[in-house]
C-alpha cells in the first residue's frame, strides 16, 4: 500500500525537527527567505498572522519581533512532536496541527504564510482551498517554494515536486486568490550553491542536517549567505518562487 504524501511528512518531520534546527537558523537559503519574505509583507495589514507549515515557529518568532502590530499568530504544522515542544518554547502563539491538504484551521487572519510547504504535497489544489479559507476578505497569503530541479537533499525532506509561477497562479485562481506579485529569486549563486551541495548529497546532509553546529560549518554557512547577495531580484533562471496572493474583500470562501 502506498502512503500519502502527508503521512511520508509527517514521519520525516517528526523525526527530523530537532536536526533542522541550526539548519533553519544558518542556512543560506532559509536565511535569505526570510529576508526577502519581510519585504514581501512588510506593506501589508498583519494584526493577525496565520502560518502554515509552521515548523519550530521560529518564522513567527522573527515577525512578531519585527512587527509588534501582530496581535494574534497561530502556527499550524504536520508534526505533533514540534506543535507540542512549540507550545513550551512559545507560549504567547498559538499552535495547531494541521493537514493542510486535509482540512483549514477554523480561523481567519488578514496575513496568512505559508513557506516551504507546497513541494511536500501531493494534492496542492485543495492545499490551496484551505490556504485561501484562513485569509480573511481583503487580506493576503504570502508564500515561497523551490522551483525547477528536485535535487537528492530536497528528496531527503521529502519533496514531490517543484511548481513554477504559472501552477501557482493557476492554483491561486481557482482558490478565489489573485496572484499580486511574483519573483523567482536565486540565480546564479543560489542556484550554484545548490547544484555544489549536490555533488555529494550524503556528505551535505551529514555536516548540516544536525543538531548541532560546530565553528565551520557556522562559518561555511554565513560566507554561502554573503554570496547570495549577489542574485538578481528575479529571474527565468532562479530557483526560490515568492509569491503573494490577496483576496477579494467582497470574498464569500
Amino acid at each position: 500500500m502506498t502512503t500519502s504524501a502527508a503521512a511520508r511528512n509527517r514521519e520525516t518531520y517528526n523525526r527530523i525537527w530537532r536536526e533542522l534546527t541550526p539548519f533553519i537558523r544558518y542556512n543560506p537559503g532559509a536565511r535569505h527567505r526570510r529576508r526577502l519574505l519581510f519585504k514581501l509583507v512588510a506593506p501589508l495589514p498583519k494584526r493577525s498572522l496565520i502560518d502554515v507549515g509552521c515548523g519550530n515557529g521560529e518564522l513567527l518568532r522573527l515577525l512578531r519581533a519585527r512587527w509588534p502590530e501582530i496581535e494574534t499568530a497561530t502556527g499550524a504544522d504536520l508534526s505533533e512532536q514540534v506543535i507540542e515542544q512549540n507550545r513550551r518554547a512559545l507560549p504567547g502563539i498559538d499552535f495547531r496541527v494541521l493537514d493542510i491538504e486535509r482540512a483549514a484551521l477554523p480561523l481567519r487572519a488578514e496575513l496568512v504564510t505559508c513557506t516551504e510547504v507546497v513541494e511536500h504535497l501531493d494534492d496542492r489544489a485543495a492545499a490551496f482551498e484551505h490556504l485561501a479559507a484562513m485569509v480573511a476578505p481583503g487580506g493576503a497569503l504570502a508564500l515561497t517554494c523551490p522551483t525547477g530541479t528536485v535535487y537528492a537533499t530536497e528528496r531527503h525532506f521529502g519533496h514531490v515536486s517543484h511548481p513554477d509561477v504559472d501552477e501557482l497562479r493557476a492554483l491561486g485562481a481557482r482558490a478565489g486568490l489573485t496572484l499580486t506579485r511574483a519573483a523567482n529569486w536565486g540565480f546564479p549563486t543560489y542556484r550554484l550553491t545548490k547544484w555544489l551541495t549536490n555533488l555529494k548529497p550524503e556528505l551535505a546532509l551529514r555536516t548540516f542536517a544536525v543538531e548541532r553546529y560546530g565553528a565551520a560549518q557556522v562559518l561555511v554557512s554565513h560566507a554561502f549567505t554573503v554570496a547570495n547577495y549577489a542574485n538578481l531580484r528575479s529571474s527565468p533562471f532562479g530557483c526560490q518562487l515568492f509569491a503573494l496572493f490577496a483576496k477579494p474583500v467582497e470574498a464569500t470562501r
